[in-house]
């Protein structure tokens, strides 16, 4: 059962999910951010935790799609031109 009054896992949850969409941490912060976010449930650390988790599934799923597309139109300005 977490304790209602701790903020420390919402606090670590926003941390390092800030430093996985930053790049920073790009392997283990949004898997941090991830897993402290689901712990801060039911804390006061909760709304920090919320966003760590956005940031976390940001990090892991949104920027390596939008690399990818950085670096395919990259390809096909430096090939076609």
């Amino acid at each position: 059962m977490p304790n209602p009054q701790d903020t420390s896992t919402g606090t670590i949850s926003l941390i390092f999910g800030i430093l996985g969409c930053l790049q920073i941490l790009p392997c283990i912060g949004p898997i941090i951010a991830i897993i402290t976010g689901y712990s801060s449930k039911g804390t006061a650390g909760e709304s920090n935790g919320r966003i760590g988790r956005i940031l976390g599934w940001l990090a892991v799923c949104i920027i390596p799609i939008v690399t990818v597309v950085i670096v395919l139109l990259g390809f096909f300005v430096f090939y076609w031109f």
